[in-house]
């Protein structure tokens, strides 16, 4: 029987990668994950859905040690944390991580076979060691200025919370590349009940803009755009707290209908205008407070 390929990689910078799975095609959106290289040890920013072993495939591309950082904790972020041994993540977010109900590999594998349909199903066997349990790992904390040292490159961790808490880029200054997960791109979701108010993220939003000139490109979970990104982000953002958004009804990734900040075209996933940047939202979740204490 023929195997699965399950990845493939690009290198989009010195001793940097970007990776994705062989079969995105089939993926109802694209998914990226990435691995920077170092002297003393790569860091794998982020680790897609699950499918596939994400540390086995690494170890092709670099023979030290990785490590992982999540920029958030949502399952297309770190799915594949299963393979590792511990991860990194914002201390805001660890408790969403945590929370994530037991899921037996047999989960994830059916859950691919229903992505690729009748002609590759027969392909995926929970029991090849492409699949892991959902188990205890060792979380790490990181915070706001944090840096990975990978001996001759370093990282910096830049807390930009609104999708969740705790989501981060990671700036790379070698090569002035931000790996930013899903803090801003073209469908910013920040309709989901355990995202910050819009009225706080255009704040980090702002504050983010401070050290745009930082890096040239951000690299995202699922886009990738030029940082003018922000500039379109922050004004975007303004009109929906300001109350003169499109407030445009349309079907979200749930499935159900949602505000998006900009008018989309007939469809597509593009804005109407032409312009990159969208968000969801909800109504009720326009103006608010960053209440960062722990409720235990």
């Amino acid at each position: 029987m023929d195997k699965l390929q399950y990845f493939k990689s690009e290198q989009i910078a010195d001793g940097s990668y970007k990776i994705e799975y062989a079969f995105s095609d089939k993926l109802p959106g694209s998914v990226y994950c990435y691995l920077v290289t170092g002297e003393k040890y790569a860091l794998l920013i982020d680790t897609m859905f699950g499918f596939g072993d994400l540390k086995t495939y690494c170890e092709t591309l670099t023979d030290k040690p990785v490590k992982v950082v999540n920029t958030h904790a949502h399952a297309d972020h770190f799915g594949g944390n299963y393979h590792f041994d511990s991860c990194y993540m914002h201390y805001r977010d660890i408790q969403f991580f945590l929370e994530v109900p037991d899921m037996k590999k047999e989960l994830f594998a059916d859950g691919l076979r229903n992505y690729l349909g009748d002609e590759h199903k027969d392909l995926v066997d929970e029991n090849d060691g492409n699949f892991a349990d959902v188990h205890n790992l060792k979380v790490f904390p990181i915070n706001d200025g944090d840096v990975f040292d990978l001996g001759d490159r370093q990282l910096e961790v830049f807390e930009v919370g609104g999708h969740t808490p705790g989501s981060v880029i990671l700036i790379d200054s070698k090569t002035r590349i931000a790996y930013s997960g899903d803090v801003c791109n073209g469908n910013t979701l920040l309709d989901l009940e355990t995202c910050l108010p819009v009225s706080v993220y255009l704040q980090n939003l702002i504050r983010l803009k401070g050290i745009q000139d930082r890096f040239d490109m951000m690299y995202g979970g699922h886009e990738i755009f030029d940082s003018t990104i922000i500039d379109e982000g922050i004004e975007t953002t303004r009109r929906v707290v300001e109350g003169t958004d499109d407030k445009y009804i349309a079907k979200g990734i749930r499935g159900t209908d949602t505000y998006y900040a900009a008018a989309k075209r007939e469809g597509a996933y593009e804005r109407a205008d032409g312009k990159r940047f969208n968000m969801t939202y909800l109504p009720d979740r326009i103006n608010g407070t960053d209440d960062r204490r722990q409720v235990i």
